[in-house]
């Protein structure tokens, strides 16, 4: 029987829920064969650290080869050795993982042979499958392939081993496995933290905020480093410290790249700051901007032949998007970038006041909301679609967003002064609770 909820563990971009709660081992099993049905072919099969993954990875093992699918195990490996397995290697690739979450989530993450994500419609696919009737077929073969030292031979041949000292927060996940060597055999005086592999994430806790690299903060500052930086859970994302100890945001630590790298065409989300169009602008160069999420930005800088992907969450695609966004490619991009400058915080750029606002909506009325809402907009202001919609005005921008994951809908305003960042989040989220509250009434 299935346990309560698992019907909720089909994300947007992923397979995710509480361990013993939406998602067990016989889920994950019928989860590996309802992958099979949908796309029977060769996986290479991966895990995070948590203490979870070793028992789930296994179960998802069982189901993608009763379901007819060859399985190559490669075991506990940061996402991008998965990645790099479907990016260069052409298998198909599982990894379990729940990212940044806390150690009591897990889940899967998918990725078609070549690297493309498995997301949107092809989650509600295998979602659909995993609900109907299964039957084992053929199995599949399986076979183990240690493939880190491959994929660190692949990492150190895109830098030039620049003599940098880096202070390095692992957090205690899947980038302790290999980041402080990589960055030694590459040439860093390396200073690392929280680098013992730690189910429970000790630490820092799994995901790297601003509020949790007090640590890493001062460590750069103590030890006179050129930069510090952290990764997540499984390896996907990095948050960079500059040498003054500033965490920086996605924006300024992408504009340090391309100081340092050079400039050209980039992929940013629709929330990023305007900071990223008034550096890019003034080269010569545009920013394509893509619906929030990392698969929108790989794929986008793939079909662009942009030189930069960012997502404001700390994702970055470097290099062409040659190993998609993995996390521990992104670090040594950043401290390509961060070699040539010599000071990485004089290429930090100042930031713009950012305001954000939740407005509490009823599931099932998000979207007339937002249907509602563009109508009323589209007749006042210039606005965007990509994603939600966002109201571009002369004092900066306002972008509202129905909520993936809650009852929400989700304003962010960005403008020159704080105050006016305020008020524009203020007067949109009320323009949101009166379409909420007329919708109300007339039910």
């Amino acid at each position: 029987m299935l346990p309560k909820g698992v019907e909720n563990a089909f994300k947007l971009y992923d397979i995710r829920g509480v361990y013993g709660r939406e998602i067990t081992p016989d889920v994950m099993s019928r989860i590996g064969l309802a992958i099979s049905h949908y796309l029977q072919g060769r996986y290479a099969v991966g895990m995070d650290l948590r203490a979870s993954s070793q028992l789930l990875r296994l179960a998802l093992m069982s189901g993608l080869l009763s379901g007819g699918s060859d399985v190559i195990d490669v075991e506990a490996v940061p996402i991008g050795a998965a990645m790099y397995m479907a990016t260069h290697r052409g298998y198909a690739a599982a990894y379990i993982t729940a990212s940044h979450l806390p150690a009591e989530w897990n889940g899967v993450k998918l990725f078609r042979e070549g690297g493309d994500p498995m997301v949107g419609e092809e989650i509600s696919e295998i979602k659909r499958i995993f609900f109907s009737q299964l039957e084992c077929r053929k199995p599949g073969w399986y076979a183990r392939y240690e493939v880190l030292p491959e994929y660190e031979e692949f990492l150190l041949s895109k830098v030039s081993s620049p003599n940098l000292k880096v202070v390095i927060d692992c957090g205690n996940g899947a980038a302790s496995l290999i980041v402080p060597r990589l960055l030694r055999d590459a040439g860093f005086e390396v200073h690392a933290l929280n680098a013992d592999p730690d189910p429970r994430f000790p630490g820092r806790g799994s995901e790297p905020t601003p509020e949790s690299l007090i640590e890493l903060r001062e460590e750069v500052i103590k030890r006179k480093a050129h930069f510090g930086a952290a990764l997540d859970g499984d390896g996907d994302r990095v948050v960079f410290v500059d040498d003054e100890g500033r965490v920086l945001s996605a924006e300024q630590a992408a504009a340090v790249m391309l100081e340092g790298l050079g400039f050209g065409d980039i992929v940013a989300n629709v929330d990023c700051s305007m900071v990223i169009e008034e550096l890019v602008s003034t080269k010569g160069y545009r920013v394509y901007r893509v619906p929030v999420g990392r698969t929108f930005v790989v794929r986008e800088v793939l079909n662009r032949g942009a030189i930069l992907g960012v997502e404001s969450s700390g994702h970055y695609v470097t290099w062409n998007a040659c190993n998609l966004d993995d996390g521990l490619l992104s670090l040594l991009y950043f401290a390509e970038a961060a070699s040539r400058l010599g000071k990485v915080s004089q290429a930090v750029p100042p930031l713009y006041p950012l305001c954000r606002v939740k407005v509490e909506v009823p599931e099932e009325c998000k979207g007339r909301i937002m249907e509602l809402l563009k109508e009323e907009l589209a007749s006042s202001y210039t606005i965007e679609l990509i994603d939600g919609v966002k109201v571009k005005l002369e004092e900066g921008w306002v972008l509202i967003r129905p909520s993936n994951t809650e009852p929400v809908i989700r304003i962010t305003s960005e403008a020159v002064k704080a105050e006016e960042a305020r008020n524009l989040a203020e007067k949109f989220s009320a323009k949101v609770k009166s379409i909420a509250s007329h919708l109300s009434r007339c039910s």
